[in-house]
């Protein structure tokens, strides 16, 4: 019975500490970047031609506007932009999503190092 009441009380302790870190991190937007770091958040934002930099697990970020920079680092961060220049993305498994670039291609200059991670035209 001792154990498992202590096998209940780790699970307890473990639940509890995923969730209280499950939605845990910062962002910030200023004139020239939009940063977000962490875990588990959803952020929308406005961007007129700033950098963003997203880094962490398992974020859902939404850009309305024009990026001229995407940075993407960590595992399982879905990103969805408007318009955009450059991407960079390492790490694992990242999903960015754009509507279009003012690129004469019509596509945005991206650079990927890592596995699972894609650039996709939505």
């Amino acid at each position: 019975m001792e154990i498992l009441k202590k096998t209940a009380a780790l699970g307890i302790l473990v639940f509890g500490m995923h969730f209280a870190c499950a939605q845990s991190g910062t962002d910030s937007q200023n004139a020239g970047t939009i940063t977000v770091d962490g875990v588990g958040q959803t952020k929308n934002y406005s961007s007129n031609g700033v950098t963003a930099v997203i880094s962490g697990v398992k974020n859902i970020i939404t850009i309305k506007g024009y990026v001229s920079r995407l940075e993407v680092s960590g595992s399982g961060n879905t990103v969805y932009t408007d318009k955009i220049s450059r991407i960079s993305v390492e790490g694992t498994d990242n999903k960015i999503f754009y509507g279009t670039s003012p690129n004469k291609n019509g596509k945005p200059a991206v650079s990927s190092n890592g596995v699972g991670n894609s650039v996709r035209k939505k």
